[in-house]
């Protein structure tokens, strides 16, 4: 299986889950500095996982990724597009380079990764494609437009990918991190906003079930996904946010039982 952006944060987590599954994982990543360290952090866990530096926006990056995969491990059955690029901008000043390059990241690139492997998945009438999208960008994402636009491109990519390649039993669904936490989106999420240091402590009260996400959270539900278990389920987009995106109550009756 592939994992693009699978060095940090959510991929990393997705990574060691899969590869304590016995998978064999691919990780994909521009950075190989962070690449590297990834492959000897899950080598420390007894996984054992191939790293390949590549750029999702290049066509020709993203054919030696595949090429190298399939070498190495015979075929791909799994791709999880999870690469991405976000920062703080406010849309009445964000530039069109800014723009431009979340789409191409986020967009383009799952586009470009999933055209590569797919023929191969066609060959073999079987396969999993999942991409990692965000919470709901349909009700909009101030200062991070750029990046809701780009994944609800994504979501239709995901719907009508299901649609057509459900017949060569291909399965493609979309995952919807909430608010997690690491030291990848921090660092993300203070592009743009100098002197501001980013939270996602804000975000704990808006919560159902009051707690901030962790990568593993994202990682288990992606297994599930990819696995035989959910072998009847395409098309759909999981949202794992602890209810983060569930519609906005007009009316609420306190319970006087809780604190």
């Amino acid at each position: 299986m592939v994992i693009t952006g699978g060095a940090t944060g959510i991929g990393f987590g997705m990574a060691r889950e899969f590869g304590l599954h016995g998978a064999h994982v691919v990780l994909a990543s521009r950075n190989e500095v962070r690449l590297e360290a990834a492959q000897t952090r899950l080598a420390g866990l007894g996984v054992s996982c191939a790293v390949v530096p590549c750029d999702v926006r290049d066509e020709d990056a993203v054919a030696r990724l595949v090429d190298e995969t399939i070498n190495e491990s015979g075929g791909i059955d799994v791709l999880v597009n999870n690469a991405a690029g976000n920062f703080y901008s406010p849309a009445e000043t964000m530039s069109s380079r800014s723009f431009r390059t979340v789409i191409d990241i986020d967009l383009l690139g799952t586009f470009l990764c999933t055209r590569a492997v797919v023929p191969h998945m066609i060959e073999q009438r079987a396969g999993v494609v999942l991409n990692i999208v965000m919470t709901d960008p349909h009700r909009g994402s101030a200062h991070f437009s750029h990046a809701a636009a780009a994944k609800s491109g994504v979501l239709a990519l995901t719907t009508s990918w299901a649609r057509e390649w459900g017949r060569y039993n291909i399965r493609v669904n979309a995952l919807a991190p909430g608010p997690t936490p690491s030291k990848a989106a921090v660092n993300n999420m203070a592009v743009g906003r100098p002197g501001v240091p980013p939270s996602f402590e804000k975000h704990r009260g808006r919560i159902p079930l009051g707690r901030l996400g962790d990568p593993q959270d994202c990682a288990s539900a992606a297994l599930f996904l990819c696995s035989d278990a959910a072998s009847y389920i395409t098309g759909v987009n999981l949202a794992v946010d602890g209810g983060i995106s569930l519609p906005a109550m007009t009316t609420e009756i306190v319970d006087p039982t809780m604190g």
